[in-house]
């Protein structure tokens, strides 16, 4: 099957942000964004006000400009701190493993995990990315999101060549297997009869069949 062309990858700056290099630290800073992921998730960029923000905190309006200059640089905080963090987190899951059907499903897990753990994050970078306005901050954005996808697409590509996987179109592969992880945002809640990490190993089990040479 001939690859569906797509474009060329921008390169994914390995250092971290500055919002990411700050996040974490447990002072105030950390605390206004965990809050802010928490108001963008539920409403959107555009239902989250600085005065909503400032309410969940415990701090007044005029305190949240000591940290950031307005809520545009809240929320693109927000957004790649979030896309730092998975992409990271799969990184770091990925490595220890060495086939390309474990890694793969080592690729789901880490994101589902992502999605378990930092939620409030995820979904403010999925629902958030279009009200980005910043061009530069848009750059990174876009640079992260493509930089994950293309993970997975060599994954998958190596498997190809090591004769594990059948030929096939690496894009259209690699964007099954994050359509069904994205969709779980949708519906999956925690507490329920899977966790999220055995609900994303199953589909990569599912969509892997589907890549497997015929016998």
């Amino acid at each position: 099957m001939p690859a569906q062309t797509a474009k060329k990858p921008e390169p994914v700056e390995r250092q971290p942000s500055a919002a990411a290099g700050r996040f974490g630290d447990g002072g105030r800073y950390s605390e206004i964004l965990a809050h802010a992921a928490k108001l963008f998730a539920s409403g959107g960029f555009a239902g989250a006000s600085m005065q909503d923000l400032a309410s969940a905190v415990g701090i007044t309006k005029a305190s949240l400009y000591h940290f950031f200059k307005d809520k545009e640089e809240i929320h693109s905080s927000v957004v790649l701190i979030a896309l730092e963090r998975l992409s990271w987190l799969v990184d770091e899951r990925v490595a220890a493993r060495a086939t390309a059907t474990d890694r793969v499903d080592a690729f789901c897990r880490a994101h589902a995990e992502f999605l378990a753990s930092d939620g409030d994050f995820y979904i403010s970078a999925a629902m958030g990315y279009k009200s980005i306005t910043d061009p530069e901050v848009k750059r990174k954005a876009r640079a992260l999101r493509t930089g994950y996808e293309q993970k997975l697409r060599d994954i998958i590509q190596a498997g190809i060549d090591a004769g594990e996987f059948r030929p096939l179109d690496t894009l259209l592969g690699a964007r099954a297997i994050i359509s069904c992880l994205n969709w779980m945002a949708r519906w999956w809640k925690p507490g329920g009869p899977q966790s999220a990490e055995e609900i994303a190993s199953a589909y990569a089990a599912l969509i892997i069949r589907g890549f497997l040479p015929d016998k």
